[in-house]
């Protein structure tokens, strides 16, 4: 079973594609409707949506990368960090 509780970047990821993906093509059939070439229109809206879907992996896989350093390093619970009780 998949985990629930995703890592803070896996949502930004998996977002970032699907947004990328529909944001590419509205923009490219609005550019294809104005500049009177589809063909172009969608070819300039692929393109944008492409560098939103990288953008938004690599922000994604930036944050579950700090999140796993962060992790480890705040207390492992066993008593071993050093603090007397």
């Amino acid at each position: 079973m998949a985990e629930e509780n995703p890592h803070p970047g896996e949502t930004l990821q998996r977002v970032g594609m699907g947004a990328g993906l529909a944001v590419g093509m509205g923009v490219g059939v609005a550019l294809g409707s104005a500049l009177d070439d589809m063909g172009l229109g969608i070819g300039i809206g692929i393109a944008i949506g492409t560098a939103m879907m990288v953008a938004f992996t690599a922000a994604g896989s930036r944050m579950r990368r700090r999140g796993g350093e962060e992790g480890p390093d705040a207390s492992s619970g066993d008593g071993a960090d050093g603090a007397e009780r």
